[in-house]
């Protein structure tokens, strides 16, 4: 399912769209999970983009049987390792740049 709005989500909205019970996605946002804009529930407002990562959590969350502290550190794990990624990707760029310009001169 694609989000179409890219304006922040309500608390009730964001439940309605990724099936939470609104309990289960306080206990979420307690652990750093997601973290949306406003002081509590009633004033939350929710980036779309949470969403994908509220279903990732879910998922480990179902599938590993991992607590809710246990998932906000798996991805923090998971970002990290996807910043490492990139930045090697960056770093491997720029050396077959390097080797490039050294076998040419």
């Amino acid at each position: 399912m694609k989000l179409i709005s890219v304006e922040p989500l309500s608390f009730d909205e964001f439940c309605e769209i990724t099936l939470l019970a609104p309990n289960i996605l306080i206990e979420i946002v307690e652990h750093g999970i997601v973290e949306p804009e406003g002081s509590a529930p009633e004033s939350w407002r929710f980036d779309p983009q949470m969403v994908s990562t509220l279903r990732k959590a879910v998922r480990l969350h179902h599938d590993l049987e991992i607590d809710w502290a246990g998932i906000a550190l798996a991805l923090s794990l998971i970002d990290e390792v996807e910043q490492l990624r990139e930045r090697n990707r960056f770093l491997q760029r720029r050396l077959t740049h390097f080797e490039e310009s050294a076998s040419n001169s």
